[in-house]
């Protein structure tokens, strides 16, 4: 009979789950186990059923949890000796028909007598006798080349290490085991990734016992506890010591825990942190020998988010790619203070991200003063491009507008920068200020240079360009010619608001930019209607239906309906879609008042 308790990790069918309740549940008979997949689609609901929260899981997803009854029986776990036979030499280990026996000596000591891979050179014997044949050769070859291995990779075999949990007494790990060593001496990468540990003491527990380990990957496993004794850390420093690549994605570890982990690894160099929920760093630092640091896939939404990293002083490789980041700092923030990390990171990866801002590309030069190699494609701004005329300007041209804007850059998108394209590049943004100068009304000069920090540097190293600006009327087909003034502000707050001035040109894709940005909402999740002031007769109230003839219990709708109180006239709205259309082509006027809502 298993033990069932929360944080047991179990597998049913091959998919990996955490018990996260174990109990009654209303309206049934019996007691159930509920349990979060590792597989956050798998499950039914999200640890709540009929209305009652029985418990929360890691995963944000609505489908990442099941009931299921306790006598259902789960896949039986291996322990590291039979996962190792089970990957690598699992034709002949596994027929049930062969049973090997290795020939014990008197003064074999336990381990040895139990374990067969520590006693290749002794003769086989079945039932007793001793034999010799073909196919037990390849069994024993099967057996050598296992101590052979360098490079062991043991995810999704169900492996667990109970002797090493923490035991009465705050008692560790046992001590002097040899059962990895013999089996893999020579190890020198090692994945344990997707599997049934509970504690981290069964990793080190294993860990220890491979003196020359270099890597060490245990993505997809679901801790209960990181933490260890006092008299367990030297072991575990111990145990770890020689170990420089690190991988834990998708353990959904809290970032305390995670760094804890980290100093327990004194050669660590590279740390990979992927896929683990992270939309915020708290006040703890990792090892601050680390080199390259990947933070991929996360839900960061600002570079002030990643402030506890500024004091590694070995930064050299930043990668951020695939997380929310669209602003430097949050825009509720009283006083913004953006982070400067050490000029030792030259790289950072913020490709697949949702900057929609020259902004933020200004803002990179101070966050990373040591900035030489950038990759900043798949983001939403290289996707509405336009230049101050309205004539659109291709992805390419922003990368141009990128490296211009980017002094130290050397390497863009993988693409190193040449002296040609660097001119070539710089030229070119230098014209499009000048032209977008030149369309403005001249009282916004000012404000236009200021929002391009290297404006003053360009014209002492190219010269300052000659403008033009146009006489009486400035052209009317131009971006910065017809100016709008709209108030945004978003729903449910009316003091929540912002006044901007923008050319008529400007995209949908613009000013959802804006609005997503300064309301702090993913351009994604953000519907922007205009509320025309245009006043029309409201549906009668016999018009509405028969509405309460039918129920649905997920949704609200129908009481909110009930309590809206009848008017006899409602006002006319537009959504603005989000696309490459002119704002002027949806708002009439020049004045307009925009409600911001989160979709």
């Amino acid at each position: 009979m298993t033990d069932f308790y929360v944080g047991k990790r179990l597998s049913f069918d091959g998919h990996l789950c955490t018990v996260r309740y174990y109990g009654e549940v209303k309206g049934t008979k019996g007691e159930w186990l509920g349990v979060e997949w590792d597989d956050p689609s798998r499950g039914k609901h999200s640890g709540e059923n009929g209305g009652i929260r029985y418990f929360e899981c890691l995963s944000k997803q609505p489908t990442a949890a099941s009931f299921i009854r306790p006598t259902r029986t789960p896949d039986p776990p291996r322990s590291f000796v039979e996962a190792l036979k089970t990957k690598y030499a699992s034709e002949d280990f596994e027929d049930p028909d062969v049973r090997i026996v290795f020939n014990s000596q008197p003064g074999d000591n336990a381990a040895k007598r139990k374990d067969p891979l520590a006693k290749l050179n002794q003769p086989i014997r079945i039932s007793g006798k001793e034999v010799e044949e073909v196919g037990f050769d390849k069994i024993r070859k099967q057996l050598a080349e296992l101590s052979e291995l360098k490079i062991v990779i043991l995810d999704g075999l169900c492996m667990e290490r109970p002797s090493a949990r923490l035991k009465e007494g705050g008692l560790g790990w046992e001590e002097g085991l040899t059962d990895v060593k013999d089996a893999c001496p020579k190890a020198v990468e090692l994945d344990l990734s997707r599997n049934l540990f509970e504690e981290w003491r069964e990793v080190a527990s294993i860990c220890e016992q491979l003196e020359k380990l270099r890597s060490l990957r245990i993505d997809g496993n679901r801790f209960r506890d990181t933490a260890l004794e006092e008299s367990e850390t030297p072991r575990a420093r111990k145990a770890f010591a020689n170990i420089k690549y690190f991988k834990l994605e998708s353990t959904l570890l809290p970032w305390k825990d995670l760094t804890r982990l980290t100093h327990l690894f004194p050669s660590l160099t590279t740390l990979v942190a992927s896929s683990n929920l992270h939309s915020t760093l708290s006040a703890h630092t990792p090892n601050n020998l680390i080199t390259d640091l990947s933070l991929e896939e996360n839900l960061l939404t600002t570079l002030s988010s990643l402030k506890p990293l500024t004091s590694l002083p070995h930064l050299r490789r930043l990668i951020l790619k695939s997380n929310n980041i669209s602003a430097a700092t949050p825009p509720s923030s009283p006083t913004p203070m953006t982070p400067v990390f050490s000029t030792t990171l030259s790289e950072v990866d913020l490709s697949y991200n949702e900057i929609n801002s020259w902004f933020l590309i200004d803002t990179l030069q101070h966050v990373f003063p040591g900035l030489t190699s950038l990759r900043i494609s798949h983001n939403p701004l290289f996707a509405n491009l336009q230049a101050a005329d309205g004539k659109p300007l291709t992805p390419e041209d922003g990368y141009m507008l990128t490296l211009a804007r980017l002094a130290n850059l050397q390497i863009l998108n993988y693409s190193p920068i040449t002296a040609k394209e660097r001119l070539n590049a710089e030229s070119y943004y230098l014209s499009l200020v000048a032209r977008e100068v030149s369309y403005a009304p001249e009282s916004e000069q000012e404000r236009i240079l200021d929002s391009h920090p290297r404006y003053k540097w360009l014209c002492e190293e190219y010269g300052k360009p000659h403008i033009v600006r146009l006489s009486g009327q400035v052209n009317p087909n131009s971006l910065a010619a017809r100016l709008l003034r709209i108030k945004l502000y978003q729903s449910g707050s009316k003091s929540n608001t912002i006044d901007i001035e923008i050319p008529m040109g400007f995209t949908a894709y613009t000013l959802l930019g804006m609005a997503s940005e300064h309301f702090g909402i993913k351009p994604r999740k953000c519907r922007l209607v205009w509320e025309t002031g245009d006043w029309m007769p409201a549906p009668r109230a016999e018009e509405v239906g028969d509405e309460d003839e039918e129920w649905d219990d997920e949704s609200d709708e129908e009481a909110e309906e009930e309590e809206r109180p009848a008017l006899n006239s409602v006002m006319r709205e537009v959504e603005i879609l989000p696309g490459t259309r002119s704002v002027g082509t949806w708002i009439e006027g020049k004045e307009a008042t925009v409600r911001v809502e989160v979709k």
